[in-house]
Parts: structure tokens; sequence; C-alpha cells
């Protein structure tokens, strides 16, 4: 009996770490599975809005511009297209006016949409999940800069429309609904990007 208590007690020991070592390493493969979309996806955002950017030849809805959205003209193979880019801060999905068009919006979500003269397409690129740098009270997990070509951001948009010539796009994005930070969820998985000052290249400047 003494034998098989002993037994018994180190085949238990054995299997609590086995499980132990298993649960660990299952929570850091779905971990870095989830960092690796993420990084996926901040870069395809990084490209889209970058190249958007590049080619555009002016801002356009000007009266909508915002830290949360903005719009280009965009030369294309037929004439012009007008790209927007739109972010839902809210947990819920939202209607919204996109070139004369309702599109809905995902919550929490950055949305591309490409107006060609006659229908709009919506690509959702980047899915935020209200991840916010706590360290600095007014930065939310999203926000559009705007810069003269010195690269001096300006803070109110309408009054130096004609000036803004560089445009900066960062955010912080992540997986799943845990808190940021918290180790013992494989979907805590968060990625920081900043684009670089990207010029429009193509626009009039004025100064």
């Amino acid at each position: 009996m003494v034998e098989l208590l002993v037994g018994a007690t180190l085949s238990a020991a054995i299997m609590a770490a086995v499980l132990s070592s298993y649960i660990y390493m299952g929570r850091g493969l779905a971990r870095l599975a989830n960092q690796q979309q993420l990084e996926t996806e901040g870069r395809r955002t990084l490209a889209y809005f970058a190249r958007d950017v590049r080619m555009a030849s002016d801002l356009t809805d000007t009266a909508n511009l915002s830290a949360i959205r903005f719009s280009l003209t965009v030369p294309s193979s037929s004439g012009t297209n007008t790209i927007t880019y739109y972010y839902n801060n809210t947990p819920s999905s939202a209607t919204v006016t996109i070139s004369g068009s309702s599109v809905t919006m995902p919550a929490n979500a950055l949305t591309r949409c490409v107006y060609n003269g006659s229908t709009v397409s919506s690509l959702t690129l980047l899915r935020l999940r209200n991840i916010h740098n706590t360290s600095v009270a007014t930065r939310s997990d999203l926000t559009i800069r705007y810069c003269d070509s010195s690269g001096n951001e300006y803070t109110t948009y309408a009054n130096y429309l004609p000036g803004i010539k560089q445009l900066t796009l960062e955010f912080s994005s992540t997986n799943g609904n845990a808190s940021p930070g918290d180790t013992r969820s494989p979907t805590t998985a968060t990625y920081q990007a900043k684009s670089a000052r990207m010029i429009l290249r193509n626009r009039t400047f004025l100064p």
C-alpha cells in the first residue's frame, strides 16, 4: 500500500509538471501567432497608407479632416479615386457617410474606403481593440497627424489646411479583449507602430 501511495504521488507530481509545461508552451505559441498576425496587419496598413499619401494629388473632404479621418485624391487608370481612411473608435459598429454613400464601419477598426466616382468599396485594414497608452492620458490608440513642410505639427487643421504637406499615422493594436500586459492570456499580444512623415509630394504647396 505504501508503495502504491508513493507511486501515485510521484505520478501525480510528474503529470502536473507535464500539464503545466504543455499549457505554458501552448500559451506561448498562441501569443507568438497573435503577434505575427498583428505585425502583418500593421505593416499592411502602413504600406497602404504610405502608397496612398505618396500618390495623392490633394486632400479632399476637408470639412471632415480630423485625427481619425482624412481623404485623398489619388490618380487611377480611369481618372481619380477618393480614398478615405476612417477610424471608428467606438465599441460598436457605426454608419458613416463616405463620398455620399453610407458605409458601415466595424467597431474599433481602421477602414480604407475607395470611391471611384460611382461606388464606394471598403477594405478593413486593421482591427484595434481598445489599447491605450496609459502613460500619456491624451493619446488614443490611433492618431493621424498633419504637419507642414518642415515637420511642424498642426492641431487646428481647418486654419492651416493649405500648409499641410506631411501626414503621419500611429496606432496600437492587440488581439483579444484581455488587459494589456496580462501574461496569463495568450490573446494579449500587442503591436505599436508609427509611420514616417509621409510627404504629399504631388500637392501644391502654399505657405
